[in-house]
């Protein structure tokens, strides 16, 4: 009689096996795509604020420059906005190129590839005899730097006065999900009475 009844046991037991063996690994496998889909996610928001730091140092660079300039020069890329206008159209056109003079150096930061990766180039022509300094700005995937001279009318003392400022934008590739548009804007503005037009400083376009 303890025969008969042995190989219904062995085999239950067996069904009770596979079914946990199946239960465990589904439990597996959803904790480890929960899991790789976290890293990614970390990895991807990692990857932008590396950018973001890249970026910076482009934007502390040119705020270093952009103190006592005479003149600087964005290529003709400009644009004017009308009291209480405060956003910059998207089709708006930027400047690969900004040129900034100032009494002896002149410094050109311009966007270049090489080897297949794009480089903000930051190019200074000293005094005569003096060799050129050229320094490259690496910003992880970078697909674009412009520089836009906005023009906006303020009311200062009760009447209206333009105030220029200037835009400079770094656009990087993304493939965070949290991003639409797959790709990311970091901006900076730079505005200083220094860019009114009746300060001694000018725009040469």
């Amino acid at each position: 009689m303890s025969r008969k009844f042995a190989c219904p046991k062995s085999a239950f037991t067996l069904i009770e096996a596979i079914i946990a063996a199946l239960v465990s690994c589904t439990v597996m496998l959803a904790v480890h795509l929960m899991f790789s889909h976290t890293v990614r996610v970390a990895i991807k928001g990692q990857d932008n604020l590396d950018s973001i730091r890249a970026a910076s140092q482009i934007f502390s660079s040119l705020r270093n420059d952009l103190r006592d300039f005479v003149s600087l020069s964005p290529a003709g890329a400009k644009i004017t906005l009308g009291f209480g206008e405060s956003e910059v159209p998207e089709n708006a056109e930027y400047s690969k190129v900004l040129k900034i003079k100032k009494q002896v150096d002149r410094i050109t930061y311009r966007l270049i590839e090489s080897g297949g990766k794009q480089y903000v180039e930051r190019n200074v022509d000293g005094s005569a005899g003096s060799p050129e300094q050229r320094r490259l700005f690496g910003v992880p995937r970078m697909k674009d730097f412009g520089v836009l001279y906005v023009k906006s009318q303020n009311r200062f003392d009760a009447l209206p006065k333009n105030v220029g400022q200037l835009l400079v934008r770094v656009t990087v590739d993304s493939e965070d999900q949290r991003f639409a548009s797959k790709e990311v804007r970091i901006t900076s503005v730079f505005f200083s009475d220094r860019l009114a037009d009746d300060d001694w400083n000018h725009l040469d376009f």
